[in-house]
């Protein structure tokens, strides 16, 4: 019993047993994020190729010779489609997150509590708070690495990818996959979990609500990004020839008048003088709400506070409930 406890300690006891437990998870995950890495790899390094070819054939994009028209077609066609892939990949990252919290919430929790094998764990080696460490821990390393590899590795992608199809920062699909905030949400996704399980002690319930609360911190947080930061505002006058801030996130646009009211910006789109009925309007000048691309980290480490921040609140309350079941 002595080399058993000993080895459990060598071992770092409830870390070690919740690795052996979840062996094939584990494989299974790390089997499809090796996966995701070499089909993005595999998509650069395709984009290589295709700009390369359509470049040695001597044609560019806005060619106007005949023969070149097929070409551009074809090559605006394969670089549409591999877009698209990064594109979902990005999407999928996103809702990595919950879909780890889920898991957490559900096999490492909550069914443990269902099976009743918890109390086994606690009347032998380890103690209820090394128990919910563990659970917590040690997802988090191996997620926050993998998900911070996945997120390096598209951000490469899309960068070699270029071609017709520029990538805004902005995008839905590349600011939620990059920079700090999907290993915060992974954070937070797997401190809810861990919550939400021991809240609710059922498997299925307590995976659907950690998958639901998760999506919608995701989902809130999207809508809300344009007021985590303040905007910067152009004005201009009517008739200026300003051009629009290069890779800038577009929040609002419109017409201010003398008396300080705000008019769509498509108010006078239809008129046969523009200028004569924003004239007669009263309109004074022009603004432009933006987020220029220089906002992109003050706004990744806002969301990444608040997601730390939900991810911190979600472990104090996940121990408290753990107190009150222990006693």
């Amino acid at each position: 019993m002595s080399t058993v406890t000993t080895n459990a300690r060598t071992l770092r006891g409830p870390s070690r047993v919740l690795l052996r437990v979840h062996r094939r998870t584990l494989w299974g995950t790390g089997a499809v994020a090796a996966a995701a890495i070499v089909g993005m790899i595999a998509v650069a390094l395709l984009a290589d190729r295709f700009t390369g070819g359509f470049a040695d054939i001597g044609c560019t994009l806005n060619s106007s010779a005949e023969a070149c028209f097929q070409p551009a077609r074809d090559y605006s066609d394969q670089m549409l489609d591999l877009g698209r892939m990064l594109t979902y990949m990005g999407l999928a990252l996103i809702a990595l997150p919950a879909v780890i919290g889920a898991f957490v919430a559900g096999p490492m929790v909550a069914r443990e509590w269902e099976s009743n094998t918890v109390k086994l764990s606690w009347t032998q080696s380890s103690r209820p708070s090394a128990w919910l460490t563990a659970r917590l821990a040690v997802p988090a390393v191996l997620v926050v690495c993998g998900i911070t590899v996945l997120s390096v590795v598209l951000s490469w992608s899309r960068d070699r990818l270029g071609g017709p199809y520029p990538i805004f920062w902005h995008d839905v699909s590349v600011f939620g996959a990059s920079g700090t905030v999907p290993a915060a949400g992974a954070l937070m996704s797997l401190a809810i979990g861990a919550f939400v399980g021991l809240s609710l002690r059922r498997t299925v319930p307590a995976m659907a609500v950690s998958l639901f609360v998760s999506g919608l911190v995701t989902v809130v947080l999207g809508m809300l990004r344009d007021r985590l930061w303040p905007a910067v505002r152009d004005t201009f006058t009517p008739g200026d020839d300003y051009s629009w801030p290069d890779q800038a996130a577009i929040i609002d646009r419109g017409w201010e008048t003398k008396g300080g009211d705000a008019l769509p910006a498509d108010i006078c789109t239809d008129a046969l003088d523009p200028e004569v009925c924003l004239s007669e309007r009263g309109v004074t000048h022009g603004f432009l709400d933006h987020h220029p691309a220089s906002h992109y980290w003050p706004l990744q480490l806002v969301e990444t506070g608040i997601l730390l921040a939900l991810a911190a609140l979600a472990v104090f309350a996940a121990f408290r409930v753990l107190r009150r079941l222990h006693g």
